[in-house]
């Protein structure tokens, strides 16, 4: 049988560290950013309801920050439009 000897410091309690609180990684791309992308980002923000997400595309998307053909950019404005639409004053009736 062997005797061992422990160093002082190990047979300490030692209070568990926090761990680092990570910081929340932006949904954002980079700018400026491809007609696809755009449109792949705002299908993201309408399911998630990300109205902050939704607002920041049309901010880029105003700044001529989206970039390709134009037909695709015409196609974006317009799904960008039907989107951003005000919502009704009068809320539908509801169903039973």
């Amino acid at each position: 049988m062997t005797i061992e000897f422990w160093p002082r410091s190990l047979l300490r309690p030692r209070n568990k560290s926090n761990p680092a609180v990570r910081k929340r990684k932006s949904r954002r791309p980079k700018l400026p950013i491809r007609v696809g992308k755009a449109h792949q980002v705002l299908s993201g923000a309408i399911i998630c309801g990300d109205h902050e997400l939704a607002s920041w595309l049309d901010l880029a998307l105003k700044t001529d920050r989206v970039v390709g053909t134009t037909e695709g950019l015409k196609e974006l404005r317009q799904r960008m439009d039907a989107v951003m639409d005000p919502l009704p004053e009068t809320p539908p009736p509801l169903t039973a």
